[in-house]
This record gives structure tokens, C-alpha cells and sequence, in this order.
């Protein structure tokens, strides 16, 4: 009866949780867009008063740049979560974390059976696992995003650039007509350079802001450019082959190592599987284990090992290239 009303509790606890999260952000979503556009023309009317603040006001709109309360792109922790694209606040954070622990609470009472100093350990491995987990996942996929998107982009530059329009126009044009997640970046990219940033200087915030590689050999490339000449069209045509080039490798990799990866996850899911398998059979089979106090013990010697056999299946499965 206990460990019902435990998990009930836990589940009201997460539900009221998410529910506020999802209110508040309605709530503050309208307020927060007319705030942002009150200051961008408050900005613009004072001219140099304000140059560098539109784009500051973007960047803040997605965690990005420093507020009260906000998280700042100062350092490779922060750096990380704004790759993800999520606009998120320090509390708000903090809320989820401590929602993701108490879960993992509950599941290691309930469902793998520890209890005092092993219970709150993988409680706190679970919170922090999870939420780097889910972070990792949303960036992995808006770098995805944006790096296919990438080459069309470089396409649309390059007509642009051969029509007789300047860089400026070109990266404005990709801004209007491709979708997020690349064109809100070459938004924040032309409006930075707009209002006075250097282009080496807006490219490195940009290629900070994505996290892909592949926007770091753009980067470059522009640079070399404005340094040594040449003709800047060429060059985008030629980055954008060989970034499309880059993704076929990435999915004939993929492709090949399939098995390697699917060993992995059999590798880790196999082991609760067959526990939880056993004990739905014979109930009473593991009881004696934990009834000798060893059980918490081996529980945690199964989950090292486990996690040692995945780090070694990835450095196998994983190519640099």
C-alpha cells in the first residue's frame, strides 16, 4: 500500500509539475514576442544608442545570452543547452531536474528494489542520466536539421551571389526562405552583422550557436575568403558538394556499423529483460538475494559493467571521418 501511495504521489507530483510548465509558457509566450519587438524598434529608433541590442534580443529569446535568471553562452555547459535550441530558464531547469530524481526515486524503490544510500545514488544517476540523455537527443537532432538543410542553403547563397547580390543579401534571403532551425540562425546571423558585427565574428557566434562541424568549414572558408580573395561563389559551390558528399559517408556509415549498434542495445535492454522476465515467472526467485543484503551491490556491479560494455561497443561502432 505503501509503494502505491509512493507512486502515486509521484505521478501527481510530475503531472502538476508539467502542467504549470505548460501553462506558464502560454501564458508568457505573447507578453515575451511583443516585448521582443517593442525593444528591436526601440533600438533601431535610437540608432547607435542601441546597435548591437536586436540581435542580443533573439539570442536571449533562446537562452543564449545573459539575463537575470537565464543561462549564459559563456561556458561549454551552457554553450550545450543552447545548442539544443530550448528555450529554458534556471529554475524551470532546476524544476525538471528535480522532477527527473524524484522519478528515479520511485523507480528504485519500486521497480529495481533499492533502498537508503543505494536508492538516493541512483536516483540522482537517473535525474542526471535522464536529463542529459533528453538534452543530447534534441540537440543530435537539431544539428541533424540543420546540416542538411545546410547545402540548400549554401545553393541559395551562391544564386544569389551570381545574380549580383552582396553577402549581406544573400545570407538575408536564405534567412526569408529557409526553415528553422537554419533559417532563425542566418536571422540572428544577418542581424548581427547588420548592426555592426565583423562576419568572422558573427560566423564563430553561429557555428557556437549549431555545434556542427560542418558550419565550422564554413566559417573558414568565408574567412580565407575576405583575407586572400577569390570568387566567393565557387567557393560556396564547392563546400556545398562536398558537405552533401560528407552526409552520404555519414549514412553509409550508419548503415554499416547497424549491427554493431543493435548489439549495443540488445547488450543493454537483455539484462532487465531476463530479470524482470525471471521474476514474473518465479516471484519468489530473487528474494533470497536481496534477503542476504548483497543485492544492492550486485545490482550496481551489473549497471557498471553494463555501462563499461556500451562505452566499449561505441568506440567500435563510432568512425571518424
Amino acid at each position: 500500500m505503501t509503494d502505491n501511495l509512493l507512486m502515486l504521489y509521484g505521478l501527481i507530483f510530475v503531472a502538476a509539475l508539467l502542467g504549470v510548465d505548460t501553462l506558464l509558457r502560454i501564458l508568457t509566450r505573447s507578453a515575451r514576442s511583443r516585448r521582443d519587438v517593442s525593444n528591436r524598434l526601440e533600438n533601431i529608433r535610437q540608432n547607435s544608442k542601441g546597435k548591437m541590442e536586436p540581435h542580443i534580443e533573439l539570442l536571449r529569446s533562446r537562452g543564449l545570452a545573459s539575463r537575470a535568471g537565464e543561462i549564459d553562452i559563456s561556458n561549454s555547459a551552457s554553450r550545450f543547452l543552447g545548442q539544443t535550441g530550448i528555450r529554458i530558464s534556471v529554475p524551470r531547469m532546476a524544476a525538471y531536474l528535480l522532477a527527473f530524481i524524484f522519478l528515479g526515486f520511485v523507480i528504485g524503490r519500486l521497480v529495481v528494489g533499492v533502498t537508503g544510500v543505494f536508492q538516493m545514488v541512483f536516483a540522482i544517476v537517473f535525474g542526471l542520466g535522464l536529463s542529459y540523455g533528453v538534452l543530447w537527443w534534441r540537440r543530435s537532432r537539431r544539428i541533424k536539421a540543420f546540416t542538411n538543410q545546410l547545402p540548400d542553403a549554401l545553393d541559395v547563397m551562391v544564386r544569389s551571389l551570381n545574380a549580383g547580390h552582396p553577402l549581406n543579401s544573400s545570407i538575408a534571403l536564405v534567412a526569408r526562405e529557409m526553415p528553422d532551425p537554419l533559417g532563425s540562425e542566418f536571422g540572428i546571423l544577418n542581424d548581427q552583422m547588420t548592426f555592426g558585427a565583423e562576419l568572422e565574428t558573427a560566423m564563430i557566434n553561429l557555428y557556437n550557436r549549431v555545434g556542427a562541424s560542418e558550419v565550422n568549414m564554413v566559417t573558414v572558408s568565408v574567412s580565407v575568403q575576405r583575407g586572400t580573395g577569390g570568387n566567393l561563389a565557387e567557393i560556396l559551390t564547392n563546400l556545398s558538394q562536398m558537405i552533401r558528399d560528407r552526409l552520404m559517408l555519414k549514412r553509409k556509415i550508419l548503415a554499416i556499423s547497424a549491427e554493431g549498434r543493435i548489439t549495443a542495445w540488445i547488450m543493454l535492454l537483455f539484462p532487465f529483460g531476463l530479470y524482470y522476465m525471471v521474476k514474473f515467472l518465479v516471484p519468489t526467485y530473487f528474494d533470497p538475494l536481496w534477503e542476504t543484503g548483497y543485492g544492492p551491490h550486485v545490482v550496481f556491479g551489473c549497471l557498471v559493467g553494463i555501462f563499461m560494455g556500451m562505452i566499449v561497443i561505441r568506440r567500435l561502432v563510432n568512425f571518424d571521418y
